[in-house]
């Protein structure tokens, strides 16, 4: 009996030992560690602080900077520790990494820009705040962390926060009253953005990352093309060909203009044409400009077709225009009947076809000039040379679907077409690129340019 009593005593005793030293008593609750997001929330501010007053604005500057990330990543790390010395490391390191996005970079979207998935993702695709998606390889997925998590902003604020700090180095703006814009980021990346009321679902963007350096040889290896056709490609680009890629949305068609540019002559001197600028051609000689959109008071606007008109006064030997969408096609055809050969541009279209008979006829007609529809045939028929139509296939593999010759005009029961003949293009069925019966008609100014002709134009 003593020593039941005893060992009740013993148990209690060791029981408030115990609460003392957890420093909870009954009627209290225990302190409850801090999750991740009240945690990242506690300390942003700190860190923001503590970087501003440890940093100066010219280094803060570059932003991508690996050296800069490095230092911050270093401090904040130091003010986890502090405010949760008992969170696991790898926690720490996350949250650490996602505080430098947050106020050095895009936000959840900077390791699409500098992290290891950067090399690899073509799109982003923020479809609302709290969904992202993002294509890799050709197939989109849905966006996530190393740990499976989906990955989002905070909140709608959180989203246009990063948005804007997207857009202050390109000079252009979105509010109410322009809730839409389109836009360069500095590494080259095309985005396009829409806010509430244009937005219905909350703040939307979508982003197109090129990737750089690609050549044609690249683009081979990659399934683009055979070997027999890269060899074409090059020769109708040395012989001063003028050549339209066309093909749908993502289908590859600016990633190939710059490859193709690449064996322009250095001596000959470039000028490209685009809106928003998205070319990045490996090329020493070449003047870029770029369309700007009216400012708030509604002026200032300069078109691709003001652009075109003043490439044509700064003798270049090629133009090349990042994609004709309208009036800028009938100024794009005059450069290439007026001197400019071997010029380049791309457009929207579901085929060769389409784009020569329809699309780019239907731009000429924009331009307004009172050309008649015959009119217009002739011009496009006297000033292409080659079309290159790119595409995307079911596998989300892009390659080349056809490249076919213009040749001529051509009048059959009463109406009047551009001429096309397939010179090559994809079988289906044999899963490759066939060399069609069809004779390539300018053969003679690939031998008059001094090019040993390739082997899909041999006689």
């Amino acid at each position: 009996m003593f020593k039941s009593k005893a060992s009740s005593i013993s148990g209690l005793q060791n029981r408030l030992n115990q609460m003392r030293g957890e420093g909870t008593f009954p009627g209290q609750e225990q302190d409850k560690p801090l999750d991740r997001k009240e945690l990242f929330n506690k300390v942003r501010p700190i860190a923001q602080k503590k970087i501003q007053q440890k940093f100066t604005v010219q280094e803060l500057a570059d932003r991508h900077s690996p050296e800069l990330r490095a230092r911050v990543r270093k401090e904040i790390l130091e003010i986890i520790e502090q405010e949760a010395p008992g969170m696991p490391k790898p926690a720490q390191v996350g949250i650490s990494e996602e505080l430098v996005n947050d106020l050095l970079g895009y936000g959840p979207l900077e390791p699409y820009f500098t992290g290891d998935l950067a090399e690899k993702v073509t799109e982003i695709k923020v479809i609302n705040p709290h969904l992202i998606r993002i294509e890799i390889d050709g197939k989109e997925i849905i966006a996530k962390d190393d740990n499976g998590r989906p990955v989002t902003f905070r909140d709608e604020q959180h989203c246009r926060d990063v948005l804007d700090r997207m857009l202050a180095p390109t000079g252009r703006r979105i509010d109410l009253s322009s809730p839409r814009v389109m836009a360069r980021l500095p590494d080259g990346s095309r985005l396009m953005a829409h806010i509430p009321p244009v937005a219905v679902d909350g703040t939307t963007f979508s982003i197109r990352r090129f990737k750089k350096g690609l050549s044609l040889q690249n683009l081979m290896e990659n399934g683009a093309m055979n070997e027999e056709i890269m060899e074409f490609l090059i020769a109708c680009i040395k012989a001063r060909l003028n050549i339209l890629v066309s093909g749908g949305t993502s289908s590859g068609k600016t990633t190939l203009l710059n490859a193709l540019a690449a064996y322009i002559p250095e001596d000959e001197s470039i000028i490209t044409i685009e809106d928003p600028a998205e070319l990045q051609l490996q090329h020493p000689n070449v003047r870029r400009l770029e369309a700007r959109p009216k400012n708030v008071e509604g002026e200032g606007e300069i078109t691709q077709r003001d652009l075109v008109a003043d490439a044509l006064r700064m003798a270049p030997k090629r133009i090349i225009v990042g994609e004709v969408r309208k009036g800028e096609a009938f100024d794009m055809m005059q450069a290439m009947n007026t001197g400019h050969d071997g010029s380049l541009t791309t457009g929207h279209a579901n085929s060769a076809e389409e784009m020569l008979n329809r699309r780019l006829v239907n731009m000429i007609q924009m331009a307004d000039m009172g050309l008649p529809y015959e009119a217009i045939i002739g011009q496009i028929a006297g000033a292409v040379d080659l079309v290159i139509h790119a595409c995307k296939d079911r596998t989300g593999r892009r390659r080349i679907d056809h490249i076919s010759e213009t040749a001529g005009v051509v009048r059959m029961d009463g109406h009047v077409s551009v001429g096309l003949q397939d010179i090559y293009r994809f079988d289906m069925d044999k899963g490759t690129w066939v060399r069609t019966r069809n004779s390539f008609r300018r053969v003679d100014k690939l031998k008059w340019a001094g090019i040993e002709l390739p082997r899909g134009v041999r006689n």
